[in-house]
């Protein structure tokens, strides 16, 4: 009751404080609270709206934590509706706290500037303080959340704030929720994988354990956990001798295997990489920001290959391949690249002449080459303390191996190749009997059980969360520093940042006694070495642990043993080969687990019927089609099921992101329809349907929400059209396919088709959304950190260790001056603007199935891609592979041009897929 009387009492204040706006400022300590409603003006709507720049500022530097919330006119009838991003709102209110008991100028920019004074008053008693903190604490967690469904990296930043701020004030942290809730169980055994693939969940769950004292910081006492007993993989040895690659007898079995036979092969799949900014997700969506991994591990390692390797890279070398015993190469990961030459001397020299000029390039990072002794063999060491260069060069017989992991090359140069090695393996000999060395793979993948199990070693699970640790704390410094100094504490101590609340008390106590130091300017892990490039996992000797560490071990492996006690190798083979003259190439895929233990995987596999050849085929203008056999819950039916895409045409304008009535909108638009046979099935089972399931004499069923229902020659079929229904149904039948599956899939070319403004459309509604947010985290590292506004976006990328860049291909940058400065994207008000989704530029079509069983799980697609022919070049004759080129190349007078491709032709009929 006093709060709400406290909050009267607000409401009577701000009636009368400020002029030009509804205005209350209540003065305390250690922070007074603020509250301002100022009115939009037609200038600030738009796209600068959609993108919260707004921003609070005030003549002394006294204003911190601002929260802004939009208002608008039945904002929650217009939320509800889908519409509240594309309404301008009218009003905005700002929540911030403040410092002092002096008259506060202030401007707020929305972005227009207003400008305007308010005097702070003290509470006429204590209650109304209380409550006006706790409304601004509850507004500042409402737009954290707004922004994580903006969000397109993790939420870093975020949750150091509310962490630190509760902490220093004394707050409760706001209910959790579902989604939430997850996140905090993502070290739990069961997700695992998550902490495996340092997913952003996971290192947001770190922040907060950090923030608040619950992360494993007590010394390492105890000895590492034993390891996981797993169950022996049954793989017999075949009868007759099975033909492998001389390459597979040099690999250490716990580490992944990369073939690509020739040196070309892997060219093609770098240059892909480099095209989509060294991110291979690029090409499937317009994503906001760019990592770069394929350039970070060159440079490591440092291969960065010439164009002239497209010449004659494959007269000097045999075979070569990536090998790894993991893939955290945005961390730092444990990797190399293995080379079978044909010339040794040339390769060997070509690879020694980069060596020295990256030293000389690198010698201002303390960069050294050096040669050192592992196991008794001279290997060439090229290392920077920051880890930014760590490349072991060691060779064996035709074998050149150059990696990042000490750990590997000590493999490599002890390996007993005969009986050893990975392809001494039963299961390895196996795979090369499913998916034979005669096909001519463009790339061959392989990782075999001893990897898995390794990334599940108390080594790999210890180390994972001490470098996340390290890379949190460093993360920590950061901010910490930044938020302190915005405060008016310069120069602060670490101590002195733990003391005044700016980082948790537990900051800088590791189990390993590694900690941040600060080099040049440049914050790094004493231990590991700069983000990015931190010490490779393999490489750190985990030699004890401390008792929360063990215990979250015991867990992991009680959980594999009762629950997941087999790793399934996985093998994959892809052909990539000329499709036509225009610039179309084909990739046919065949990917394959086995041995594979059904049992382990639950209910997905209980569901799921067998293989068989039967399928729903196709309609005449079905552009797309997933389909899939499962048994029926209580007779044990085989039941078909499936999707299907007509290619008609959409009204676009009915599609929008956002809103229960948008999304109703856009599946009643989207010209698609559910298809089951036979019937009943799972569709009649839905309960509204079955309710009003009697049909009419040609079998039509009118159903809420705009929805029909057809049975028709056995089969059950939904749509929003009835008209797709009347032509569909019809043609819907049974056929046979020569390949047994349980789950297909079927996608024609869209890049001109009538669905395609679909396509594009919900792309660039995603990559708008992406633009948008990024400016978003701009705008917000300054306004709750202080970082001045121009610098905020390379305070950010410096901070999560990523180049932020438009999805909608323009280019950020500031307009605007003092106050009223802000981010924008050149791409923006620019809604006519021609725009093509990423997947649409190449991709030209799919055909995938998959089948589980007799001890496997087999994948095959085939993928249609269009890539842009390269020129017909010439190039000076060099053996310069992996350098910036030498001498006689500077000389040149024209630029080198790259030679044709000779791509591969089809397989032959009835040659293996």
């Amino acid at each position: 009751m006093r709060i709400w009387i406290a909050l009267i009492g607000i409401c009577a204040i701000s009636l009368s404080v400020a002029e030009g706006a509804d205005a209350v400022a209540i003065s305390g300590q250690p922070f007074g609270v603020g509250q301002i409603t100022v009115s939009l003006q037609k200038a600030d709507f738009g796209d600068p709206v959609d993108s919260n720049s707004f921003a609070i500022h005030e003549t002394d530097n006294r204003i911190f934590y601002p929260a802004f919330e939009k208002q608008r006119v039945l904002g929650f009838l217009q939320k509800l509706a889908g519409i509240d991003e594309v309404t301008p709102p009218q009003r905005l209110t700002v929540y911030f706290l403040f410092t002092g008991t002096e008259p506060l100028d202030i401007t707020i920019s929305t972005p227009t500037p207003q400008r305007f004074r308010m005097t702070p008053t003290p509470p006429p008693h204590d209650s109304m303080l209380t409550a006006m903190e706790m409304l601004w604490w509850r507004k500042y967690h409402d737009a954290i959340r707004d922004q994580k469904d903006w969000a397109n990296y993790p939420m870093v930043m975020e949750t150091y704030l509310t962490g630190m701020l509760s902490r220093r004030l004394g707050l409760p942290m706001p209910p959790l929720t579902r989604n939430e809730m997850q996140d905090q169980d993502a070290f739990s055994p069961e997700q695992s994988v998550f902490v495996l693939l340092n997913s952003d969940k996971v290192r947001a769950a770190e922040m907060r354990s950090v923030m608040t004292d619950q992360s494993m910081t007590a010394p390492a006492d105890l000895p590492v956990p034993r390891p996981i007993n797993w169950s022996d993989i049954i793989a017999p040895r075949p009868a007759a001798e099975v033909p492998i690659e001389a390459m597979a007898k040099a690999v250490p079995p716990e580490c992944f295997y990369v073939r690509f036979g020739k040196l070309s092969n892997y060219l093609w799949l770098n240059k892909l990489m480099d095209e989509n900014g060294g991110d291979l997700g690029m090409m499937i969506s317009n994503r906001g920001v760019k990592i770069g991994l394929n350039e970070v591990v060159q440079k490591q390692l440092a291969l960065k290959q010439s164009e002239l390797a497209e010449l004659f890279g494959d007269t000097v070398v045999a075979d070569v391949a990536m090998i790894g015993r993991d893939a955290y190469t945005r961390e730092g990961a444990a990797i190399g690249m293995l080379f079978q030459a044909k010339a040794n001397d040339l390769l060997a020299n070509d690879i020694n002449k980069n060596r020295r000029e990256s030293l000389r390039l690198n010698k201002k990072l303390g960069a050294k080459l050096e040669t050192i002794t592992i196991a008794g063999q001279e290997v060439s060491a090229l290392t920077t303390p920051d880890n930014q260069l760590r490349s072991f060069y060691a060779r064996r017989g035709d074998f050149h191996l150059v990696t990042s992991s000490r750990a590997i090359a000590e493999r490599f140069v002890t390996l007993n190749q005969e009986t050893d090695s990975l392809g001494a393996t039963a299961e390895f000999l196996q795979a090369r009997t499913l998916l034979p060395l005669s096909r001519e793979d463009t790339i061959f993948c392989y990782m075999s059980s001893q990897f898995f199990q390794g990334l599940y070693s108390p080594q790999y699970r210890v180390e994972l969360r001490r470098r996340l640790r390290a890379t949190t704390e460093i993360e920590l410094l950061k901010m910490a520093r930044a938020a302190a100094q915005n405060e008016g504490h310069v120069n602060f101590t670490d101590e002195e940042l733990i003391g005044k609340g700016f980082l948790p008390t537990s900051f800088g106590h590791r189990p390993d006694g590694s900690h941040v130091v600060e080099v040049d300017g440049v914050l790094r892990d004493s231990l590991r070495g700069a983000p990015g490039n931190f010490l490779p996992i393999a490489d750190v000797d985990v030699t004890s642990v401390n008792l929360a560490e063990a215990r979250d071990y015991e867990r992991v492996r009680e959980f594999h043993v009762s629950h997941w006690s087999q790793m399934d190798p996985f093998m994959a083979g892809i052909y990539r080969f000329k499709l036509d003259d225009k610039g179309t190439e084909r990739l046919t895929i065949d990917a394959r687990m086995t041995p594979f233990v059904e049992q382990k995987y639950g209910m997905l596999t209980e569901r799921l019927g067998p293989p068989i050849n039967r399928q729903i085929a196709p309609t005449a203008r079905d552009v797309a089609m997933v389909q899939f056999v499962l048994r029926g819950e209580y007779d044990n039916q085989l039941y078909h099921y499936a999707v299907g895409l007509q290619d008609v045409p959409f009204p676009i304008e009915s599609y929008a992101s956002g809103g229960i009535l948008n999304t109703l909108r856009m599946m009643q638009a989207t010209p698609g329809y559910l298809t089951a046979w036979p019937k009943p099935g799972l569709i009649d089972r839905i309960p509204v349907i079955g309710a009003m399931a009697a049909p009419d004499q040609y079998g039509y069923s009118k159903l809420p929400l705009g929805l029909w229902r057809r049975e028709y020659n056995g089969f059950s079929t939904l749509s929003f059209h009835s008209d797709i229904l009347q032509h569909v149904t019809p043609q819907l039948a049974l056929s046979e396919d020569e390949h047994p599956a349980q789950a297909r899939i079927h996608i024609g070319d869209i890049s001109d088709a009538q669905v395609t403004p679909l396509a594009n459309a919900m792309a660039k509604s995603w990559a708008k959304k992406g633009s948008l947010g990024n400016v978003r985290l701009f705008e917000a590292v300054s306004a709750q950190l202080g970082v001045p506004i121009e610098k905020s976006k390379a305070f950010a990328e410096d901070l999560l260790a990523v180049e932020f860049v438009c999805p909608l291909d323009g280019k950020y940058e500031t307009v605007g001056e003092g106050a009223a400065e802000r981010w924008i994207s050149t791409a923006w008000g620019k809604e006519n603007a021609e725009f093509e989704a990423n997947f649409l530029k190449w991709f030209r079509g799919l055909n995938a199935r998959m089948s589980m069983g007799d001890g496997q799980v087999v994948l095959n697609a085939e993928i249609d891609m269009w890539r842009e022919k390269p020129e017909p070049t010439l190039k000076l004759p060099t053996f310069n592979f992996f350098g910036s080129g030498s001498s006689k190349l500077k000389e040149e007078k024209k630029p080198a041009k790259k030679p044709a491709e000779e791509l591969p032709k089809p397989k032959a009929e009835g040659q293996e897929f």
